[in-house]
């Protein structure tokens, strides 16, 4: 496939713009660096000071910490930053944190997030601390309302100690909101988007009634065609088969009690509905493939969550943390393939899986001060994932003189296969305040993890299946806060993925046809992390730098069963089969930074990373592999008070650099770089932040770009305008 059509002018322009934006990106701090050291006597009182480094977060270490002491690459999206996006997803509101790519495997309305060019099952996502799962090859994609989240914490990086075995590439929790303050508030909003002549949304009734806290939310999307230029993709203004739509409705309830009112207990439920099509790529359909289209009319989610904490306890027992949880996500997939081998052969395959992920789990945790230097953690998880899975292939082959025996002949092949997966894992760490302005946080955590094939209509798995893997992973974190304003940290972490029930114990076919038939002996892919990072916050200078190098191994793929050599019998020599074949190693330097300007109210800012990752498979290596060596957002906020209102602007350039993927050895294909010119600017006024308005203008300049192989195309000019009111 050859997606270098764009004209060779306007993709030299886009290339230009986002690597101007780029550089300037990297230099930007180095300039501020300087003029803070310059200008440090000449600043008027009151300039504006950054503080998002000051943010107490708990997802970096389980502990209560500021991002500025975190051993670990941590970011966080809070309450205001929300309020000043209209995101029709969640995964909108963290692409601008470095290192991050937001990807849909070009099906709308099921964003998902790659972190460090990990895939997107390789990073877990958290809700309220309880994992989503999805035995998928795709990942997990994020379907929570945004209007019912509170703030949004991002590891970067293995975290597999802390969070479970799916976190190679890094760790999303987002945290929804609990009751408001007051007995009763009322919330209501709604964004209109032209890019897709779509709409969102939600109201909310919330409070706190004593000891009680409520609240009760609902929200809904519909989504047409997206609007992109015409050019490489389409020539009608519009993408075919971008259509979507969801809902979701969610509860909480709390209790707060003791008699130092250091006890909580919550219930959290949610229900999210999504039904989309899927849009595929022109240069896809080439023979002999005729026609091709993915159908998901369904994919609900339900959840109900059980939590208590309790606080100081003791003057040894400091926290005790437990929750548990029951979700059930149903899918319903449906994929046409039709393929012209010869001119006198046509074959038609229309699949169809239905399935249920069913989930429960929970986890218990203590927090222990035993020493005034030490800080001790220790916990227990237990996940079970049960899938349910049953899949329909019809497929119509007519042929026609001078092939033998001209007709039709019709197929039908259905299976069924239900599995499960049981994760119980122990962890501990401990932060040591060792010497004067040092830290040393250590963490173990121990997986006992079984697999169980329950039933199966497959003959060649029949019989095999159960596995049982047991592996130790560790983390280790150093900080210094020996300079002033200024915390220097390093960092070495593993990262663990077991394989997707999926993989282990269900057949699937391929776009193409090709059938890829399961591996019950697949083995967990594991990965090792270091990285050095530094942060610094003064005089309206704030920086957030990091430089990681990350080695994994075990990579699932999947490869001819000729090649492979471990295929069961009944497998044909030309299916497929996923094996434990691939390795990958990458590097790069992440960048936050951002100068308020003394005796303004602007203040420049960038976001942005430098990657290189080599995939090596057992024949080749390649630095194809689908990430750009750069991308990050570069921009300017102005922040003021206008008659009584908050009135804020931002200017700002998203961009990236050109991407190769490789499809075989001498081979890969081509994403041109790519920018975009953006603006927003909204204000709140009245008490509380009653009345909040936002406009966004998104790709200005109309430009054609594709983000990654596995995305839709980005939409074209457009605006996006988000009303919301609290009383």
């Amino acid at each position: 496939m050859n997606h270098t059509l764009m004209g060779q002018g306007e993709a030299a322009a886009t290339l230009r713009v986002g690597a101007r934006a780029l550089v300037l990106a990297f230099s930007l701090p180095l300039a501020a660096g300087v003029a803070c050291a310059q200008e440090a006597g000449a600043r008027e009182a009151g300039a504006p000071h950054a503080t998002w480094l000051d943010t107490i977060t708990v997802t970096g270490t389980r502990t209560e910490l500021p991002v500025m002491d975190n051993p670990a690459s941590v970011s966080v999206v809070d309450q205001e930053q929300l309020e000043r996006q209209a995101p029709s997803s969640i995964a909108d509101l963290v692409r601008d944190v470095p290192g991050i790519e937001v990807v849909d495997a070009s099906v709308p309305g099921m964003q998902r997030l790659r972190i460090r060019g990990e895939s997107s099952h390789r990073v877990t996502i958290l809700v309220d601390g309880q994992e989503i799962t999805d035995h998928s090859d795709y990942g997990t994609p994020i379907l929570v309302d945004p209007a019912n989240v509170e703030r949004i914490d991002v590891i970067r990086g293995p975290a597999s100690v802390l969070y479970g075995a799916k976190a190679i590439g890094g760790v999303v929790n987002i945290i929804t909101k609990r009751g408001a303050p007051k007995p009763v508030q009322l919330e209501l909003g709604g964004t209109y988007y032209s890019g897709t002549r779509g709409w969102q949304g939600w109201a909310a009734v919330s409070g706190t009634l004593g000891d009680f806290d409520y609240r009760l939310s609902g929200s809904a999307d519909r989504h047409h065609d997206r609007k992109v230029p015409n050019g490489t993709y389409t020539q009608t203004g519009h993408l075919d088969g971008t259509n979507y739509r969801d809902n979701d409705v969610s509860l909480h309830l709390g209790y707060t009690f003791g008699q130092n009112r250091n006890h909580y207990l919550a219930l959290k439920a949610e229900q999210h509905k999504l039904s989309t099509d899927s849009w595929t790529d022109p240069d896809y359909i080439q023979a002999p493939i005729r026609d091709f289209g993915i159908d998901l009319p369904k994919r609900d989610l339900r959840k109900v969550g059980l939590y208590y904490d309790a606080k100081d306890l003791s003057p040894v027992v400091r926290k005790i943390h437990v929750d548990a949880y029951h979700q059930t996500v149903d899918r319903l997939f449906e994929n046409r393939v039709e393929v012209q081998p010869t001119p006198f052969m046509n074959v038609k395959n229309t699949a169809t899986s239905d399935d249920r992920n069913l989930n429960y789990g929970g986890t218990a945790q203590i927090d222990l001060a035993l020493h005034p230097d030490h800080y001790t953690i220790a916990g227990l998880q237990y996940l079970m994932d049960d899938l349910d899975t049953s899949k329909n292939s019809i497929t119509t082959t007519a042929t026609k003189p001078p092939m033998p025996m001209p007709g039709t002949k019709v197929t039908v092949s259905p299976t069924h296969t239900r599995a499960s997966l049981q994760t119980t894992s122990v962890f501990a760490q401990d932060e040591w305040s060792f010497a004067r302005d040092f830290k040393l946080t250590a963490g173990l955590r121990y997986y006992h993890v079984s697999s169980s094939l329950d039933d199966t209509t497959n003959a060649a798995l029949a019989g095999q299946g159960d596995s049982t893997t047991n592996r130790l992973v560790k983390s280790l974190g150093l900080t210094w806060t020996g300079l002033e304003n200024t915390t220097l940290r390093a960092l070495y972490s593993e990262g663990y993925t077991t394989p997707t029930l999926m993989q282990l114990y269900t057949d699937t076919t391929a776009g193409s046809g090709n059938l890829t038939r399961a591996n019950p002996g697949l083995k967990p892919e594991t990965s090792q992390n270091y990285e050095l990072g530094a942060r610094y916050q003064h005089a309206g200078v704030v920086l957030d730098s990091a430089v990681f190098y990350t080695r994994a191994k075990d990579y699932i793929s999947s490869t001819r069963c000729a090649a492979a050599g471990t295929c069961p019998a009944g497998y044909g020599v030309n299916d497929y089969t996923y094996v434990n074949a691939n390795r990958a190693e990458t590097h790069g330097v992440e960048l936050v930074a951002e100068y308020a300007l003394p005796g303004t109210n602007f203040t420049p800012y960038v976001s942005g990373a430098w990657m290189q990752r080599e995939l090596k498979y057992a024949a080749y290596s390649t630095k194809d592999s689908g990430v750009p060596s750069f991308s990050g957002r570069l921009g300017v906020r102005y922040d003021t008070m206008l008659y009584g209102a908050d009135v804020w602007a931002d200017l700002f350039v998203r961009a990236a650099t050109s991407i190769k993927q490789a499809t075989s050895e001498t081979e890969s294909d081509r994403l041109p770089g790519w920018g975009t010119l953006n603006l927003a600017f909204g204000g709140t006024h009245g008490k509380d932040r009653k009345v909040q308005v936002g406009v966004q203008f998104n790709n200005i300049l109309d430009k054609e770009y594709r983000a990654a192989f596995d995305s839709l195309p980005g939409t074209g000019r457009s605006v996006e305008v988000t009303l919301r009111t609290t009383f």
